[in-house]
């Protein structure tokens, strides 16, 4: 009863929640840009009815009492977890001031907004107000959550993959930099044949329905947009939407709708038991990245993944390349500048990169008027080159534009555990080339559908290593991966 009772009051929210993000959703896909000043009102009416509904001593008292029921203990172990994180989550949300929340939310849509057309136009000067005030204001609500912190970056990580801290994070990135920057020096570029992309809006969602539904994403549980950046939003378990951009490299496009559809996956295949809370959005994202990058990189690179469906692929893309020239693409490994376009290897050098600017911004260890000139010098000392321009350097990513500092490590500390899961795919279920070569993937999604979704954001990614791999997070199988194809 205590449980029912809550459920339907997190339902409400829900509700909230889901008005919101069609919003974001429509704003990025398809309402026209004049619309977007009353779009954003509207969103942050509802962000802040939410607001109201998600700090009520109403909410508080449902799950006091239904954590301190017998009605508890005869829950699962992962809703368990769930709701106790919903209650920590409370006290410090319950710490935001109602006026700066509305402002905070109010800041990042309209940032968002600036940031997409800053992009398009090179623009940084007009979109570096915007960013200097998200920062401010970011600070200050964590300041609010976690008032007695002594590292306020260690709390935004925590936000995103919680248990985590930047020390953990330090140990594992520095030791892959020191073995992956070697390789990336000494790489030599494959002269590939290049293809162009050719389908108009609607060709390329059909294209991209197909590439989804061999994977084991469920269409009529989802939908696609076309929008300048990649990205997966749940609304609920019945309804999972999925942008990519259409843009002249098909490539790119492919290796963004697989990524996007092991994001998808996971949110459609969450245990019933989970998703009766729908309005918790779990803060353990370093798992949901290694399942899209799993589907990505560990599967979608191989040739023996395009083996089964590599005619339908020339057919849809009026393609006129061998399977073995087509793949080249996909493992051409070089030093660029745009991280969603960036190959498995070099990609972990963008992330590192993020990161630490992201960690020496919240330890007040960079002036913010120098973050462009910090990012080419990184740019320039971990992979050897350097943009010229804004769109191709520091405005290439979304993540900051919206307040998700703290987020970028999940990338890496998922790919890092892609190179274990590998291993436990070939040792629980066989040959990963002889599955994908036959055209069973879908047994591999189950595999991960099983021992991994169907949990949801229940436990962090090193959790989970313990849980599946019996061991902690280790860079070693990521960098034998990488030595053994790239050398």
């Amino acid at each position: 009863m205590n449980k029912e009772k809550l459920q339907e009051y997190l339902k409400r929210i829900g509700e909230l929640r889901y008005l919101i993000t069609v919003l974001r959703w429509d704003m990025d896909t398809v309402a026209p840009k004049k619309s977007y000043d009353y779009l954003i009102n509207v969103s942050t009416k509802y962000e802040m009815e939410a607001y109201e509904l998600e700090t009520s001593e109403e909410l508080l008292t449902l799950l006091i009492n239904l954590i301190n029921s017998d009605e508890f203990n005869s829950l699962s172990k992962e809703e368990q977890i769930y709701i106790n994180d919903l209650k920590e989550d409370f006290y410090k949300f319950r710490q935001v001031p109602k006026d700066f929340y509305e402002d905070y939310c109010n800041l990042r849509s309209t940032s968002l907004n600036v940031w997409k057309e800053a992009k398009d136009n090179n623009d940084y000067e007009t979109f570096k107000p915007y960013l200097t005030k998200v920062i401010e204001y970011t600070k200050r609500y964590y300041r609010f959550m976690y008032p007695d912190t002594d590292n306020l970056y260690d709390c935004m990580i925590g936000e995103y993959e919680k248990g985590i801290k930047s020390e953990f994070i330090d140990s594992l990135f520095d030791k892959l930099k020191e073995e992956i920057i070697p390789i990336v020096k000494n790489l030599k570029e494959k002269n590939v044949k290049k293809v162009k992309n050719v389908l108009d809006d609607s060709e390329f969602i059909s294209f991209a329905k197909f590439l989804l539904d061999y994977i084991g994403f469920d269409n009529e549980r989802g939908a696609l947009g076309i929008y300048t950046h990649g990205y997966t939003t749940k609304l609920n378990k019945n309804d999972v939407r999925i942008t990519f951009s259409n843009n002249d490299n098909p490539i790119d496009s492919i290796s963004t709708i697989v990524h996007e559809g092991g994001h998808g996956i996971f949110d459609q295949n969450i245990g019933s038991n989970l998703t009766e809370y729908e309005t918790y959005d779990v803060n353990k994202y370093a798992l949901h990245e290694s399942q899209s990058r799993f589907f990505e990189n560990i599967l979608g690179r191989r040739k023996s993944f395009f083996v089964p469906i590599y005619d339908e692929i020339k057919k849809r893309l009026n393609i006129d390349l061998t399977l073995d020239e087509f793949v080249d693409n996909f493992n051409n490994a070089k030093a660029s500048l745009v991280r969603t376009e960036a190959d498995e290897l070099t990609y972990c050098l963008h992330i590192i990169i993020r990161y630490e600017i992201e960690r020496d911004i919240f330890n007040e260890n960079i002036p913010l008027d120098d973050l462009p000139t910090i990012w080419n010098q990184k740019y320039q000392e971990y992979l050897g080159i350097s943009s010229d321009n804004y769109k191709e350097g520091i405005l290439q990513d979304m993540h900051w534009s919206d307040g998700s500092f703290g987020y970028f490590p999940s990338y890496l500390l998922g790919s890092i555990f892609d190179g274990m899961l590998l291993n436990l795919v070939n040792e629980k279920l066989g040959d990963v080339d002889k599955i994908l070569e036959e055209g069973r993937i879908k047994e591999i999604t189950k595999f991960l559908n099983e021992s991994i979704h169907k949990y949801g954001g229940s436990y962090n990614i090193n959790e989970v290593c313990q849980r599946i791999c019996g061991k902690d997070l280790d860079v070693e199988p990521l960098v034998l991966y990488f030595k053994s194809k790239y050398l």
